[in-house]
C-alpha cells in the first residue's frame, strides 16, 4: 500500500526566481539538511515509513518549469511510483542544484534521479505558463516580459556524470534535453540535445529495439503530443524508441540539423561507468504520458533503472 504523508503544498510551488537567491549558500546548507527530515516536496511514502528517520527514498526528482506545470508531472509521477511501489520525492527548487557540491550532496543515497525539467528560467517574469497566453497582451500594461536565463552550471552537469558513473541512474524526461544546450558534460552523459519540437499534434511512435528490456511488452502507438526532433548524439543501436509524423507533416529543427523532417529520434537507453541512462521525449500532457503502450515503456524504464528486472 502506498500512501501521502500529510503536508502543505511543496514549496516547489512557491520557488524564488531571484538570481541573488540561487547561489545562497544557506538555502542550499538547508536543503541538504531537509534530505533528512521531511524534506519539502516529498511524493508518496511506503506505509510505515517516517520521512524524519529512515533513509531518503531511492528516487529524487527534479521537475516543473515555464512551459511544464509542476502539478502535472507530480500526479504523473505519484500515479507512476505508487503502482511501482516505489517511495520517491520531488521538488521544483532548481537552484538548490547550482553547484556542483550542492548536486552531490542532494544526490547522496539517491539510486534514481529523474529530471522532467528544462533549463531555463525566467527572473524577470513572463505573461503565463506559456507562449500561448500571449494573444491577451493587448489588453495588458506593461506586462511583466525579460529575457530568459538559466539555473543550470557545468558543475550540475559534473556531479550527475559522476552520480550516474558511481552506480547512480538518470531518467531524462520530455524536454530535459534543454539542459544539454547549456552542460556539454550533461549533454555527453545524455547522448543528445533539444533542437525544438513543432506544437502538439497527431505522430507515431514505433519500437525500433524489440529485443530490449524497455521494450517488452510495448507495440507501436499514436500520441497527439509535441514530437521533438532532437540532435541524436549515440549509436544506432542505442536507439529504442522513434517518432514518424505519418500525416506528412514536417518539422525544420532550430538548428538545422533537420530539414522538412518526419522522423525523430524519441526515447534511448545506454550504460555510462556503473550506471544506467533513458531519455524519453514523449511527455507534453498527460494523454501522452498514460498511453498504456508507454505506460509500460516507463514501467519498464524505471525498474530497468534501478536494477529491478
Amino acid at each position: 500500500m502506498i500512501e501521502r504523508p500529510a503536508r502543505e503544498a511543496p514549496r516547489s510551488d512557491r520557488v524564488d526566481n531571484d538570481a541573488t537567491a540561487r547561489n545562497a549558500t544557506a538555502r542550499n546548507a538547508a536543503a541538504r539538511d531537509a534530505i533528512d527530515d521531511d524534506w519539502p516536496g516529498a511524493g508518496p511514502m511506503s506505509a510505515g515509513d517516517n520521512p524524519s528517520t529512515d533513509a531518503p527514498p531511492p528516487v529524487l526528482a527534479l521537475i516543473g518549469d515555464r512551459y511544464h506545470n509542476l502539478d502535472y508531472i507530480r500526479v504523473h509521477f505519484d500515479r507512476l511510483f505508487a503502482e511501482l511501489g516505489i517511495a520517491y520525492r520531488y521538488t521544483g527548487n532548481y537552484e538548490w542544484f547550482s553547484g556542483e557540491d550542492d548536486t552531490r550532496a542532494l544526490l547522496s543515497g539517491v539510486r534514481l534521479l529523474c529530471v522532467f525539467r528544462d533549463g531555463l528560467i525566467f527572473p524577470a517574469g513572463y505573461v503565463g505558463p506559456e507562449f500561448y497566453s500571449y494573444y491577451v497582451l493587448n489588453l495588458m500594461n506593461r506586462p511583466p516580459s525579460g529575457p530568459s536565463g538559466t539555473w543550470v552550471t557545468e558543475g550540475f552537469g559534473r556531479a550527475v556524470e559522476q552520480f550516474v558513473r558511481d552506480g547512480g541512474s538518470l531518467f531524462s524526461c520530455h524536454n530535459n534535453l534543454s539542459v544539454s544546450t547549456f552542460s556539454s558534460t550533461y549533454r555527453s552523459l545524455t547522448g543528445g540535445v533539444y533542437d525544438g519540437h513543432p506544437p502538439e499534434r497527431p505522430w507515431r511512435v514505433e519500437v525500433v529495439a524489440t529485443d530490449h528490456p524497455l521494450t517488452r511488452g510495448v507495440t507501436d502507438f499514436v500520441v497527439t503530443d509535441e514530437q521533438h526532433f532532437p540532435i541524436y548524439d549515440r549509436d544506432a543501436a542505442d536507439m529504442l524508441l522513434r517518432g514518424v509524423n505519418t500525416d506528412g507533416l514536417t518539422f525544420t529543427s532550430d538548428s538545422g540539423a533537420v530539414q522538412d523532417g518526419t522522423v525523430s529520434a524519441v526515447a534511448w537507453a545506454h550504460e555510462h561507468g556503473d550506471g544506467r541512462v533513458v531519455v524519453s521525449t514523449v511527455g507534453h500532457n498527460l494523454d501522452a504520458l498514460w498511453k498504456p503502450e508507454y505506460w509500460q515503456f516507463q514501467i519498464n524504464a524505471v525498474r530497468w533503472l534501478l536494477r529491478d528486472t
